[in-house]
């Protein structure tokens, strides 16, 4: 763009558009309103399935998600406390907030991962590493609360093992770059496993 852009800056259409889809152009954005229209996309929320590294599957309306809303807020986490993670949704527009609680039969085991670091400023251990090492495979997450239009996730990591998997021990590489492993963890009824820097 060859101009600054300011409040009286207009643009020419860059192409044709296609009227009949819903395509519109106005050549200064901060008219949007003035002109009618918005920015709003009503378009159907899709909800995919990992098929074991194979593919996706599109579990939309089987799992109930796919309303036909402008949906911009999407926090996951497990709410209910169950091992399985669930989906919150905002739409825009004063609608209410949906909980899509996950009633997926579970094949494994699922637990959240908590940081605790006591020794400096960054205490749940935002920006650390993890591996986590199974009898079978290492898998490896970031730790950090991911944020979305006007959400954000709990600072808890979500691991899921295979019904055939252990858990063997757990590496961890805090922000300052020191490094701990922690020996055979136990999964409890609660799912949780809450490791604390030394």
């Amino acid at each position: 763009m060859s101009q600054p852009l300011d409040r009286t800056c207009a643009l020419p259409e860059l192409g044709n558009l296609d009227r009949e889809s819903g395509e519109f152009w106005v050549g200064n954005p901060f008219m949007i309103s003035q002109v009618g229209e918005n920015l709003s996309a009503y378009e159907r929320n899709r909800l995919f399935l990992n098929v074991g590294g194979d593919g996706f599957l599109d579990a939309s309306f089987t799992s109930s998600v796919d309303l036909d809303s402008d949906s911009r807020s999407v926090v996951h986490a497990d709410f209910d406390r169950d091992g399985r993670e669930d989906l919150l949704v905002g739409s825009v527009g004063g609608g209410p907030l949906r909980l899509f609680l996950n009633r997926f039969e579970v094949n494994g085991k699922g637990f959240r991962l908590l940081l605790h670091d006591g020794t400096g400023g960054n205490v749940s251990g935002i920006g650390s590493r993890i591996i986590v090492h199974t009898d079978k495979r290492k898998l490896f997450r970031k730790h950090f609360m991911r944020n979305q239009f006007q959400g954000q996730n709990p600072a808890e990591t979500f691991v899921g093992l295979r019904s055939d998997e252990s858990l063997a021990k757990i590496e961890v590489r805090w922000p300052d770059g020191s490094v701990q492993f922690f020996g055979p963890q136990k999964v409890g009824d609660s799912k949780v496993v809450t490791l604390e820097k030394q």
